[in-house]
């Protein structure tokens, strides 16, 4: 079990997720507003999110399809990721994840 901190423009929401739940179900378990519109299937890119550069290292490496909707969502960066395809760890206890 990990803590998450979800910041969006509305503030913080800090929230207990279970390992193995991607980052887009813990969101929506916590009514933090993040949408999914393929439902987690990760070929719209709609749950793009920015994760803490000192989580980055520690997220399992984004597949290819992954990589290509990174490549092609607005105002990627970095340390972009879709929501829908990062699991949550212990070793992500206390990561922010900033939904744009």
């Amino acid at each position: 079990m990990a803590k998450i901190i979800f910041r969006t423009n509305k503030g913080d929401t800090i929230v207990e997720a279970e390992n193995g739940e991607s980052l887009l179900e813990v969101a929506n378990k916590a009514g933090v507003e993040l949408f999914g519109g393929c439902g987690g299937a990760g070929v719209c890119g709609s749950c793009h999110v920015y994760i803490d550069p000192e989580f980055f290292s520690k997220l399992e490496e984004a597949s290819f399809n992954e990589q290509d909707l990174l490549d092609i969502v607005p105002n990627g960066k970095f340390n972009s990721r879709l929501a829908c395809q990062v699991k949550v760890s212990d070793a992500l206890d206390g990561m922010t994840v900033i939904i744009p």
